[in-house]
This record gives C-alpha cells, sequence and structure tokens, in this order.
C-alpha cells in the first residue's frame, strides 16, 4: 500500500510541475518541455540543488496532496 501512496505522490507532484511548465510556455513564452510524460516518467537526474525529478515530484505532490484537502474542506 505504501508503494501505491509513493506513486500517487510521483504522479500529483509531475502533473503540478507538467501544468506549472505550461503556464510558463504560454505566459512568458519560453521553451520548456511539452510532453506530460517527460514530467511524469524522466529519468532521474540531479540538479544543482541535489534533488532529482522524484524528490521534486513527491515533495511537490504532498504539497498538492494537502492543497487538495484544505480545499475540499474549505469548500465543504
Amino acid at each position: 500500500m505504501g508503494h501505491f501512496i509513493q506513486k500517487l505522490f510521483f504522479a500529483l507532484g509531475g502533473f503540478a510541475r507538467w501544468i506549472y511548465f505550461m503556464f510558463l510556455n504560454v505566459v512568458f513564452d519560453r521553451n520548456y518541455e511539452k510532453n506530460i510524460g517527460y514530467y511524469l516518467f524522466e529519468e532521474e537526474l540531479q540538479d544543482n540543488s541535489g534533488l532529482d525529478s522524484n524528490k521534486k515530484n513527491f515533495v511537490l505532490g504532498i504539497f498538492v496532496f494537502i492543497l487538495i484537502i484544505m480545499a475540499i474542506e474549505y469548500f465543504e
């Protein structure tokens, strides 16, 4: 069950990162990757901050999950 929850957070974080970079592409005319698979299944490359893509997706996924729970509570 823990593996499923971890993958859920990875997917939520990857989806949130994809939405963020699509927003940057549209608003600021940037040239980031447009394929959602890139953010969901990208290689584990480490950047200058020491975080790889899975760690970024996991942390962002937890944050998005908490925001969803807070939104459900607020609009209930």
